[in-house]
């Protein structure tokens, strides 16, 4: 089974995953992304105005499969 590394980026600050998961499929690996990119929104998101997050997945030969990303705006509208 392959392995991946799910690196976290937070505007331009980026963490990379040097461990990664091994996983059955890039299916697999789509679910955790998107499931990890929640949870990080969860912890994360409160109170902010402009954001970008992304789990950014690479396979085991380290180049990008997969991103997933999430933005949020906020406006005052009076």
């Amino acid at each position: 089974m392959p392995r991946y590394f799910f690196d976290t980026r937070d505007g331009n600050t980026l963490v990379r995953d040097d461990v990664g998961v091994v996983l059955a499929s890039i299916e697999a690996a789509h679910h955790q992304a998107t499931a990890g990119l929640a949870d990080l929104a969860k912890d994360v998101l409160a109170g902010s105005v402009s954001r970008e997050l992304a789990i950014e997945v690479r396979g085991e030969d380290h180049k990008p499969v997969l991103r997933a990303s999430l933005a949020l705006e906020t406006e005052r509208l009076r």
